[in-house]
């Protein structure tokens, strides 16, 4: 794809080096006719070619007289990542109904690739946050979730919910009296989740579309080792056990009140947006007059305030909320 001429790489957002440098070139020299840009190596059908496109993504503007405008930067990400989005969610949408690729890529793992009787250990906390994260990117119908603090895969059960999966929680009482765990189960249920609550609750497990469980190796135990099962007499078992949790759960209706999220301060803001913009933490330290150290703490702080397992989910969630 060739090297951008520009600070921005915008090639993570389906752009070519060269339709990036051409939108950047056109934010910087607004009205400027096509046939009179000069991008290093472009050839002018290049250029053509590039500026079509870009008019089609809706990132350059043509007017009458030929003079070619960027629409603003702001603009142009969101549209780029709505975009890109749509194109992820159509690729994992054709890979999680394409059965047939099941067989072939066991086959190529070869015998004992998997676990016996499907079953699989998990005892890495890293592990088991990022397959709650995979497994709930690939439910299709619904997922079932008996966690007494809600606090297991939160921002991903909200992509999910905006997806159409139908989500049902099971928490307990006490929850409903901590802040955080209170505002992640509110956020559930304006999302659209049906939660149940029960004055004491020993179990944890997680089901996706009756075919996959994620249960705690030892019972009331969360932070042990996680057995991911697909057995399906095993499933089935779980299912019935959150069933009959589900049966005695009581159903409050004021979760679903909307509750305004709270404005960032303008440190987060600020952090926020230099988190966005500049590709090294340096320069965002450099621009906040912080040390590194201070600024990746100061990020940390961030994540923990949108309840963020990493920098892109943050970038997400505060999307979401319209800091940003």
């Amino acid at each position: 794809m060739g090297e951008s001429l520009y600070k921005v790489d915008m090639s993570i957002l389906g752009l070519s080096a060269q339709e990036g440098d051409l939108y950047q070139y056109f934010l910087h020299h607004p009205g400027e006719a096509a046939a009179r840009a000069e991008i290093g190596g472009m050839s002018r059908s290049a250029v053509h070619e590039a500026v079509e496109r870009l008019c089609h993504l809706g990132l350059l503007e043509v007017a009458e007289g030929e003079e070619v405008f960027a629409i603003a930067p702001e603009a142009a990400i969101d549209r780029l990542t709505d975009l890109r989005l749509q194109q992820l969610h159509q690729e994992l949408r054709g890979i999680t109904q394409s059965r047939r690729l099941v067989g072939e890529l066991r086959a190529a793992q070869g015998p004992g690739a998997f676990p016996a009787h499907g079953i699989e250990r998990l005892r890495d906390p890293v592990a088991v946050r990022e397959r709650v994260d995979r497994l709930t990117l690939l439910a299709r119908r619904e997922i079932l979730s008996v966690q007494p603090y809600a606090d297991q895969g939160h921002p991903a059960l909200l992509r999910a919910l905006r997806r159409g999966v139908r989500v049902r929680v099971v928490v307990a009482s006490e929850a409903l009296r901590q802040g955080p765990a209170l505002s992640r189960i509110r956020s559930l249920a304006q999302h659209g989740a049906v939660v149940g609550v029960v004055d004491r609750l020993d179990e944890h497990m997680l089901v996706y579309d009756g075919r996959i469980a994620m249960v705690p190796e030892d019972a009331g135990e969360a932070s042990h080792d996680v057995l991911v099962v697909q057995e399906g007499g095993v499933v089935k078992s779980v299912c019935a056990l959150f069933d009959r949790i589900w049966d005695g759960a009581r159903k409050p209706a004021d979760l679903e009140h909307p509750v305004a999220p709270s404005a960032p301060t303008d440190g987060e803001r600020q952090i926020l947006t230099l988190m966005c913009q500049v590709s090294k933490d340096e320069i965002g330290a450099r621009a906040m007059g912080v040390s590194v150290r201070t600024y990746r703490r100061r990020i940390a702080d961030l994540l923990a305030v949108l309840d963020a397992g990493n920098r892109a989910q943050a970038a997400l969630i505060a999307r979401e909320r319209g800091w940003i």
